[in-house]
């Protein structure tokens, strides 16, 4: 696919969300180390807004957000034909229970994470 300007292809899109700040941003740059499009999320309703409009390729969820739960936000997304392709990774600071009942929709990092493990994870899904 091309742009309207010369021949610069676009990436594909990576849903980042995630409340903490500084979490955000290092994952936002540790996506885009693995040659996607970050698009960093503060808040599920505003992710979930984003997913009106566009699907990305690969989403990174904390599971415990401010407004709602990531795994509910990814369940919604497996019952939608038209984004139930998008490869999801788990970033969260769950309890082991939690931990195994997330790993149903995809991997989970627990926080705190080593950086090694979030790079190995996310090189996994981004090529997947």
């Amino acid at each position: 696919m091309q742009s309207e300007v010369g021949t610069h292809t676009r990436r594909p899109r990576a849903f980042v969300i995630e409340d903490d700040v500084h979490t955000l941003r290092l994952l936002t740059e540790l996506v885009e180390s693995t040659g996607l499009e970050p698009m960093p999320f503060t808040r599920i309703s505003s992710a979930r807004r984003a997913l009106r409009e566009r699907v990305p390729a690969v989403m990174v969820v904390d599971d415990d957000m401010p407004d709602g739960r990531g795994a509910e936000l990814v369940s919604e997304l497996r019952a939608n034909p038209r984004a139930r392709h998008v490869k999801v990774l788990f970033c969260t600071g769950a309890e082991p229970a939690r931990r195994r009942e997330i790993a149903l929709l995809g991997p989970v990092i627990g926080k705190p994470f080593r950086l090694n493990d979030i790079e190995r994870a996310l090189a996994e899904v981004a090529g997947a």
